[in-house]
């Protein structure tokens, strides 16, 4: 074949795809519409805060490109070698991850249904960085007497990380707990890739992302500015006596001596920000979206396998259980976040069912499997 016949066939095929690139985006227009609206409360509330920043969009790009698109990857093939071991059982798990990579880069659909959500996702991020670094200037920290509270109410007297000693503060579990904690940007990153860049529309997809966002732009906006708290980490740093909470961070303190508990480097982090020292990040203990993101990831999983939705499933008792162990959380920030993630799952599938029977969704599939 000539090199003018060559490209002669290659234009409409190009035209084609760019055709449906468009397509995709037109179709997929429901994932925008809560950072939009995100968007528009941010911009509200930080109206009369002249200290509000403005959050580049060119460096939450350029984040997502060498920060959660890697983590996402690498995240995916140890999920793929869970659904190996779990569901498909191949013959060869080697040949079998070797042809899932190749089947990738050889399917552009993934890059199309991709590409919306990636840019939804930097949209809601902006907003998500704008605001919560700004919580404590909207609603100074007032929740957290009360807070610890409602944690003692509930059990029994006692506050909550008291009652996980017995089985949590040991050295290589606290460790442990830290470990698992710390995974959850892993799975998060994943999660977004794993479900972002799928070869077709799904309701399962669509609710993931739906129901992620929901519980973001309200828990972590909207309640986070009403219920303004530090969490049990800062309870003493803000001045409040006396500190429950200062046994659990010795403890912390004492363990880190030994074997290294990030988490306290993290939380250190982000009060030299509160204070002015670095660059603020933002705090914000109520409701917990850790909790909350960890049983969205469950319930879209279990979709996918039971084996991986019971693996997560087990996750959140340990995101849930270091939540209040790493002194991150009072109890009732997991409660809530649980609550809204559930609530935020239930919405999402009612929206996503549906919009996934709107016909412009059935012909992006359809223009999906045709490439």
């Amino acid at each position: 074949m000539s090199d003018t016949a060559i490209i002669a066939q290659t234009r409409p095929q190009s035209a084609a795809r760019a055709a449906l690139l468009l397509q995709s985006f037109r179709a997929q227009w429901i994932f925008f519409v809560i950072p939009v609206l995100y968007m528009a409360t941010t911009a509200w509330l930080l109206r009369d805060m002249p200290e509000a920043k403005v959050a580049p969009v060119r460096a939450i790009v350029w984040s997502m490109i060498t920060l959660t698109i890697p983590a996402g990857l690498i995240a995916i093939f140890f999920f793929r070698i869970g659904q190996y071991v779990l569901v498909l059982k191949p013959e060869s798990p080697s040949r079998q991850m070797i042809a899932d990579i190749r089947g990738v880069f050889r399917n552009p659909a993934v890059l199309f249904t991709g590409w919306p959500v990636l840019l939804a996702m930097v949209l809601f991020n902006k907003s998500m960085l704008e605001l919560k670094p700004m919580i404590p200037l909207l609603n100074p920290f007032s929740w957290d007497t009360t807070l610890a509270e409602w944690d003692r109410t509930l059990h029994f007297g006692y506050n909550p990380w008291e009652l996980l000693q017995p089985l949590l503060a040991h050295d290589g579990v606290t460790f442990a707990v830290n470990n698992f904690y710390n995974f959850w940007f892993v799975a998060l990153f994943g999660s977004f890739m794993w479900f972002g860049f799928a070869s077709r529309m799904s309701v399962n997809r669509t609710q993931f992302f739906l129901a992620y966002m929901l519980a973001w732009w309200v828990g972590g906006g909207l309640l986070a500015v009403a219920f303004s708290s530090a969490g049990p980490v800062y309870y003493g740093n803000l001045g409040l006596t006396p500190d429950p909470f200062a046994p659990l961070m010795a403890y912390l303190y004492d363990v880190d001596a030994r074997l290294p508990i990030w988490a306290l480097d993290t939380q250190q982090l982000l009060w030299d920000g509160y204070t002015g020292k670095s660059m603020p990040i933002g705090i914000s203990a109520f409701p917990s979206l850790h909790n909350a993101s960890a049983l969205i990831f469950a319930l879209a999983t279990w979709k996918l396998s039971r084996g991986l939705g019971i693996a997560f499933g087990i996750y959140v008792v340990i995101i849930f259980l270091g939540s209040v162990h790493l002194g991150w959380h009072y109890a009732v920030d997991g409660y809530a976040g649980l609550a809204i993630a559930a609530i935020s799952w239930w919405i999402a599938g009612i929206v996503a069912r549906w919009y996934h029977a709107r016909p412009e969704v059935t012909k992006l599939n359809e223009g999906l499997a045709s490439i």
